[in-house]
């Protein structure tokens, strides 16, 4: 029952088999080192950067009996140190890597994204890893791995509505693990002869061979691993029906599919974007459209080497039941499968897939993922450079043929979320996995990896800036890269969030989106299908300052896609069945964010930092501006911002500013109007009351505790800003930071703490912490962060720690042009916080020349936390009292009614007359609620070396 739970419906991180082709780069080598380790290499000159994949084959489906996440708890152990390196994280903080690692069914995989100059000692940190980290841990560092591997769990599936069914939650063997079983599961696993390292960027073919040879080379071959036999795949055919903290009922339809290698992936990866695109799919059109009983539909196919997935989901309307939304689900797709395939939408998914995965492997650490991926599951590390055989291949009659015999609708399974107060999991998914045996491996000898240094940083160049002027007067800002593979342009318009009246925030935000849901004589699934039908997206971005209707176009297809951006910017249909969609849906999100624990202590932070000022727009969406808003109200608005006299283009592409400009001038150059397009209103700055206040956001049985603390600092264009940002980093940017060095590494008291300065407000920012931590530890963690702040006064920073934002800015510099992706995201995000390309980089760029002095002077004068705004949001019960104990007297609890809003209530005095001093734990960015996502903000993001601003 366990494994049949597991294959239909928990959500692996997977690679399509395949699916990717880089820019031009020199070919690709592939060996073997006579240790067993296979080696992949990738040049590609781009940039200065270089990133490391190195896969482990072991995963979930390796863990015998009681041993159930051993592979993700030992992913943690990799990093706990080895006599060579015993900081893994400061060793390549202090080079300004990013590293990182996940685990899935079938693969445990770690990576470095760093400077070129710096793969001599990625080499050596590595192979040390591999070859001398089991005989390392102690039982003390189990102890506290075990502890950051379930805080992770408590985060990611415990407290956060809808995961409910997707994970397994084992504790219990996790509990009973030995030091002799990790220590087992490293020797029987982490061996070369069952690992593939793939290299890719800017490398030397014959030194790297070289530096592998001597480093990897060293470790000695181990016993060879078999993996699990993978019988057939069965169907489980089960339901499972939970409550959970969900706004409103969703409904999962699912199937076990056939393993990575099966031909059939191609044909079910067409068969899950038909039935499944989230503008004009089969179930968006019948369940959105048609019948209006679902807010979104999707659906998704996903292989591995236990099998694959096949999902289709959807969210129901208002007032719909849940076991309606089923039935309909379930007719809808049995129809799909009846209904013959037209050829034009085959091709037209086929496309967009193979676009898809090229675009998708541009990123060097993507192609790094993807090639490691193939290199393993599928014995073919060239296949991650070409389109995908069995996508380009699959006729429709292939398509229509693997659905009806794979997808039987008498064979799905159905996990049903109803919204309702979260009990406890399933026994399926929450008991013990059997009983434990012992691992057999001998243990391993110690091997001396010789510790290369890190070369010369080397430095890049941003391409240079072109203008143009249409003929109407608007200007056009353009960078060219010779090999980008997409044109990307936006139409940028000088308004935001800021700039609408009280009472209609989100006004701007939601006509934008509108104007993609439909323009000139196109409905809005026609409108997406003209775009995918040229490889084109049309998409918006709204911020505080500008508002931007976006395009991304293949360079050939250049004048289709502007004229389709013209279209939405210029004859937008706001058609009232989409306007209902969109609010709809708009209406689940708000009400979903209610059950984002570290989302809610940060949305109430921002209200009580920007208070609400008589006439202008608040600083967050609510309930009662949503409802007051009207699709003649949005229409008006979008024609009043997008005005020839408010609009700047800017672009970024593989041709000249000519090229663009002349394309631009045809659909928009007769484009005039007199109106000026609204007034851009600058964000405004925090508010700290004098003193320390501290607010307490109750949310009753949360088995975490969401903590967020903001001191004054300096905005984007205040003096001290650069040195600003070293303290923050030096706080809590990365795990070698001073507060994850004691909060997660030391204590275990959460899965991670971020730490970076408010914006986009120019002056009168603030400095930020924020975590989320096990509740029962949620005063220790408040004291060690307030420790952490009085520790910039009485532990002086080091050099080495203005180093680490010294050289992570450097590796930002080098990426910028890494992607075009990357690079117009930098651009239209400098422009959407009023800034240019040019001027962040110059900003970025001062951030390599942070001297010692200057960042000890800035430390001092932030170390205080008089004035300071303290948010915990979490089970009351729980954290009252230890809000006493620590010495917090005076604590607002903020009562949360049913439609979000928040008033304050004075609690009871918890000291008496005894007040202590200050105390202090943890951030919040404007906008942005996740520890997790903060602290691993590259982890699941792409570009992440483009996406670093010095704001």
């Amino acid at each position: 029952m366990m494994k049949q739970v597991f294959l239909a419906f928990t959500v692996v991180l997977a690679v399509l088999a395949g699916m990717a082709a880089p820019a031009k780069a020199e070919p690709t080598v592939t060996y073997a080192l006579d240790n067993g380790l296979q080696v992949v290499l990738v040049p590609d000159h781009r940039v200065p950067k270089v990133v490391m994949n190195l896969r482990y084959r072991v995963g979930s489906m390796n863990e015998p009996a009681g041993r159930s996440g051993f592979a993700h708890l030992f992913e943690h152990l990799m990093f706990s140190g080895t006599p060579a390196w015993p900081n893994v994280f400061g060793a390549h903080a202090a080079l300004g890597n990013e590293i990182n690692a996940w685990t899935t069914e079938d693969g445990t995989v770690y990576y470095v994204d760093g400077l070129s100059s710096s793969l001599p000692m990625i080499l050596s940190l590595e192979a040390d890893r591999m070859a001398n980290l089991g005989r390392s841990v102690t039982q003390a560092k189990l102890d506290l791995q075990r502890s950051v591997v379930k805080n992770e769990m408590r985060q990611n599936v415990l407290d956060k509505a809808g995961a409910s069914g997707w994970e397994a939650f084992w504790s219990g063997d996790l509990d009973a693990a030995t030091l002799d079983d990790v220590r087992g599961f490293f020797n029987s696993y982490y061996l070369p002869n069952n690992a593939v390292l793939v290299l890719v960027g800017d490398l030397e073919i014959d030194d790297t061979k070289a530096l592998i040879a001597d480093t990897f080379g060293r470790v000695a071959r181990g016993a060879d691993v078999v993996r699990p036999a993978v019988p057939a795949p069965t169907q489980a055919r089960l339901k499972l029906v939970l409550e959970d903290r969900v706004p409103s009922p969703i409904v999962v339809v699912g199937f076990s599919g056939p393993v990575a290698q099966s031909p059939d992936n191609g044909a079910l990866s067409i068969a899950a974007e038909l039935l499944g695109n989230g503008e004009y799919g089969f179930l968006r059109n019948r369940l959105v459209s048609q019948l209006g009983i679902a807010t979104y539909a999707s659906a998704s196919w996903t292989g591995g080497l236990l099998g694959g997935r096949f999902t289709f989901e959807a969210g129901a309307a208002e007032g719909v039941a849940p076991e309606a939304l089923e039935s309909a689900m379930k007719t809808a797709f049995a129809n799909f499968l009846k209904t013959p395939l037209d050829p034009v939408d085959v091709e037209r998914a086929r496309t967009g897939i193979l676009q898809a995965a090229r675009l998708g492997s541009e990123a060097l650490k993507d192609r790094a993922g993807v090639v490691s991926y193939n290199a393993d599951v599928l014995g073919d590390a060239q296949s991650a450079l070409v389109d995908a055989p069995r996508v380009k291949d699959a006729s429709v009659a292939d398509v229509e043929a693997t659905m009806k015999r794979l997808l039987k609708p008498e064979d799905a399974s159905v996990l049903m979320l109803k919204p309702g107060p979260r009990g406890s999991y399933p026994d399926a998914l929450i008991g013990s996995s059997g009983t434990p045996q012992p691992f057999t491996a001998p243990e391993r000898a110690a091997i001396d990896i010789p510790k290369h240094a890190a070369g010369q940083a080397p430095s890049a160049t941003l391409p240079a800036m072109e203008t143009a002027t249409l003929s109407n007067g608007i200007k056009l800002v353009h960078y060219t890269m010779p090999e980008a593979p997409m044109v990307y342009v936006a139409a940028s318009a000088a308004g935001g969030w800021n700039s609408v009246p009280e009472g209609k925030e989100g006004l701007l935000e939601l006509a934008a989106s509108m104007a993609t849901r439909g323009a000139a004589d196109r409905g809005s699934a026609d409108f997406a299908k003209a775009a995918s039908d040229i490889g084109a997206g049309v998409s918006h971005q709204a911020g505080t300052l500008t508002t931007m209707m976006t395009l991304g176009v293949p360079p050939e297809k250049l004048d289709q896609g502007i004229g389709l951006l013209a279209d939405a910017v210029l004859k937008p249909r706001f058609d009232k069945t989409e306007w209902t969609v969109l609010m709809a849906q708009t209406v689940d999100w708000l009400n979903g964010r209610e059950a984002d624990l570290p989302g809610v202590a940060g949305r109430m932070a921002k209200a009580t930092l920007i208070p609400q000022v008589p006439g202008k727009a608040a600083v967050d969406w609510s309930a009662k501006a949503l409802t007051s808003i009207s699709l003649d109200e949005a229409r008006d608005a979008f024609k009043a911002e997008f005005t020839p006299k408010a609009v700047t283009f800017y672009s970024v592409g593989p041709m000249p500013v000519a090229t663009v400009a002349a394309s631009l001038e045809k659909a928009f150059g007769a484009w005039t109007s007199d109106t000026a397009g609204y007034a851009v209103e600058p964000s405004p700055a925090a508010h700290f009351n004098g003193g320390q206040k501290v607010l307490l956001v109750p949310e009753p049985g949360a088995s975490q505790s969401a903590l967020f603390v903001a001191r004054p600092a300096p905005g984007t264009d205040e003096s001290e800003r650069a040195e600003s940002t070293a303290v923050s980093n030096l706080l809590g940017a990365d795990f070698s930071s001073r507060l994850n060095s004691v909060i997660r590494e030391e204590k275990g008291y959460s899965y991670g703490v971020s730490s970076y300065l408010m914006s986009p407000m120019k002056a009168g920012s603030g400095l930020v912490v924020a975590t989320t931590v096990e509740r029962a530890n949620t005063g220790p963690a408040i004291t060690e962060i307030l420790k952490g702040f009085a520790g910039l006064t009485t532990l002086p920073v080091a050099q080495d720690e203005v180093d680490r934002t010294v050289t992570v800015y450097r590796r930002a510099l080098a990426g910028s042009a890494e992607t075009s992706a990357g690079l117009f995201s930098s651009l239209i995000g400098a422009v959407g916080s009023g800034s240019t390309l040019e001027d962040q980089q110059t900003r970025m760029a001062a951030r390599t020349k942070l001297t010692l002095d200057a960042v000890q002077k800035q430390a001092l004068a932030l170390a205080s936390l008089d004035p300071s705004l303290i948010v915990v949001a979490g089970d009351p019960d729980v954290v009252m009292p230890q809000l006493a104990a620590i010495g917090f007297k005076d604590v607002e609890i903020v009562k949360r009614d049913e439609v979000g809003e928040e008033t304050a209530m004075r609690a009871l005095d918890l000291l008496g007359g005894n007040r202590q001093a200050p105390l202090s734990a943890s951030p919040w960015r404007v906008g942005d609620g996740g520890t997790t996502r903060a602290v691993h903000a590259c982890a699941g993001e792409r570009d992440c070396g483009a996406q670093i601003h010095a704001d």
